[in-house]
């Protein structure tokens, strides 16, 4: 055959895929789904002296699908969690999505950190529990105790709560940050943590490799493109705060009278004991008060006030000398067995509620 009549025409070249999706399709957020074998089959046809020829062996390439491994933590609240001194199994929430084109677990980390709402970090819970939300967002007996998400779909979207209780010393404003993490942990078995996920190093290979997408987050050492990511919430202390002052005033005796009377046997000394709140935000509740009545006193009787705002009793306090009786805001009191009680309901933010009472001295 003369070669110079050898005439060869590419009449078709079609690509045909083979995989669980077409390249062209649109697909999740997180892409291709690892592990998907993409094949590219070429088909040639040609002509010699007009003739069609039966084609070569097809070429194909394939190629499998790497992982690019993504997380994404966030904080739900937007704000400060209002918590109290002494409150147990108190939460903050986040939502962790996994961004990555594979099954994954993620192992869950929570820390003290920075407050992220501008306050200055003052407390530290010390320890941390993760629940797994049931559906409804909020923190209660439905949710599930883990220490890592299970089997989580590429684009799934969990809400975990991260808790701690509060510790008793913590006082009116004081903030707490928390930092939660996820590191992204080999899926694939149901119930199991999987192995830490390591970054494919060197040049890509014929199997799966890892490749490491993430941002920077908030926690300490949370930096970009390590297989983790973090995100920061805060507890904010809303409490009473509450000082004590008591005072006695000698208000007669026997000689003087009420002109510059003094304590001499016989005088009447008045007792005034002044719980004040300086809070600006938060009021404190079931403020009760025990004091004896001191040796060498004799309690008068019908001098008991509980709920004035200062040391001089009003006709509006409770004056009682009953145990039990009480008026019509909660406010109640007693004398019993040579003690003082009182019980006032409530002392609000910047307020002073007292409890007076008068004795002679013996």
């Amino acid at each position: 055959m003369n070669h110079k009549h050898l005439q060869v025409k590419l009449l078709t070249a079609a690509l045909l895929l083979g995989g669980a999706q077409s390249a062209f399709a649109a697909g999740p957020a997180s892409g291709t789904r690892a592990d998907t074998t993409i094949t590219n089959t070429a088909s040639v046809s040609y002509q010699v002296g007009g003739v069609t020829q039966t084609a070569p062996a097809a070429g194909v390439a394939t190629f499998q699908v790497d992982r690019l491994v993504n997380v994404t933590v966030a904080e739900v609240s937007g704000g400060y969690t209002s918590v109290t001194p002494g409150q147990t199994a108190q939460a903050v929430t986040f939502t962790v999505t996994n961004n990555t084109n594979s099954v994954m677990d993620y192992r869950l980390d929570a820390a003290n950190a920075a407050d992220p709402h501008g306050g200055t970090d003052s407390f530290d819970p010390g320890m941390y529990t993760y629940y797994l939300d049931d559906g409804d967002g909020i923190f209660n007996a439905a949710d599930t105790l883990v220490t890592f998400l299970d089997e989580m779909a590429p684009d799934e979207i969990r809400t975990v709560h991260v808790v701690a209780d509060i510790p008793v010393a913590v006082v009116d404003g004081q903030t707490a940050g928390v930092s939660l993490q996820a590191t992204a942990r080999d899926g694939g078995v149901a119930g199991t943590e999987g192995a830490l996920t390591v970054q494919t190093a060197g040049a890509n290979t014929a199997g799966v490799d890892n490749v490491f997408g993430d941002v920077a987050g908030t926690a300490a050492g949370d930096g970009v493109r390590d297989g983790k990511h973090s995100a920061s919430d805060a507890y904010k202390v809303a409490a009473a705060t509450i000082s004590v002052t008591k005072t006695s005033t000698v208000i007669s005796d026997p000689f003087n009278l009420t002109v510059n009377p003094k304590a001499i046997p016989g005088a009447v000394v008045q007792y005034c004991i002044a719980v004040a709140n300086a809070s600006t935000t938060t009021a404190a509740s079931n403020i009760a008060v025990t004091d004896p009545i001191p040796t060498g006193t004799t309690y008068v009787a019908g001098t008991l006030h509980a709920g004035d705002t200062n040391c001089t009793p009003t006709a509006t306090s409770l004056q009682t000398d009953v145990a039990g009786d009480s008026n019509s805001n909660g406010t109640s009191g007693s004398v019993v067995g040579g003690t003082v009680s009182t019980l006032v309901p409530t002392v609000g933010a910047n307020a002073t509620a007292t409890t007076i009472f008068n004795v002679t001295i013996d």
